[in-house]
């Protein structure tokens, strides 16, 4: 079971009515990855995310804390058709650390033996863009590597057991806050609509959680085609 958790529950029927916005998520590990580079400017493949956690309804009390008590159960066909993945959760010292520093080291030099134009834009992207380390730089391993860090976090944030759906292309429009993500895509407009959202139809929602206080309204807002959807409440 995969919840998308949210604060709001008009940020529920939003989802249900126009599909998750990416949002952003800096993962801050980079600087302590290859530490000799600046990063600062644009943390490398932040071109958002939708993030889920494993955690059952039941045993989420301390997860709804801090992201808010309505979700969004989706389907486990829906996810493995999106490409969602479990977090790799990485230490900040200790033997893994030390691999992972060593290999992320390894990448980031031999990119940088291959930026023949360091001055020019597109070349200065490669360190951020998996897409333009391969096709410009022509570099192998740094975009691997990229590809990876979509899905690392701090291991400190374990306890969220969190999955991801990172988005597939790069995304230079990514909003700076999760509020100016969400807005912006309410509902999306424009030729580049495809790019702003992850959609979801009815048989891609198993379940809906909210507040058991929140239920009655909730079922009275929900769009007509997910009137059928299981609610699961919580206390409050």
């Amino acid at each position: 079971m995969l919840t998308h958790y949210t604060d709001r529950m008009e940020k529920i029927i939003g989802i249900l009515t126009n599909g998750f916005a990416w949002l952003p998520n800096r993962r801050n590990l980079m600087p302590q990855l290859v530490p000799e580079h600046d990063f600062s400017r644009r943390e490398p493949q932040e071109f958002g995310m939708v993030s889920f956690t494993e955690l059952e309804p039941k045993d989420s009390g301390d997860h709804t804390l801090g992201f808010g008590r309505f979700g969004i159960v989706v389907s486990k066909a829906w996810a493995r058709a999106n490409h969602a993945e479990r977090v790799i959760y990485v230490e900040n010292s200790g033997p893994s650390f030390e691999a992972w520093r060593s290999l992320f080291e390894a990448g980031y030099r031999d990119l940088k033996s291959r930026i023949r134009f360091p001055d020019d834009g597109a070349w200065r992207m490669s360190f951020e863009n998996k897409a333009m380390a391969g096709a410009v730089a022509g570099a192998q391993l740094w975009p691997s590597l990229l590809q990876l860090y979509e899905y690392m976090e701090s291991a400190e944030y374990s306890g969220e057991r969190e999955w991801r759906i990172v988005h597939p292309h790069p995304y230079y429009s990514l909003a700076k806050s999760v509020d100016e993500a969400i807005q912006q895509v309410s509902p999306p407009q424009g030729w580049a609509q495809e790019l702003d959202v992850l959609t979801v139809s009815p048989q891609d929602v198993s379940a809906l959680i909210c507040p058991q206080s929140e239920c009655s309204s909730l079922r009275d807002q929900l769009p007509l085609e997910y009137k059928e959807t299981t609610v699961f409440h919580t206390n409050g």
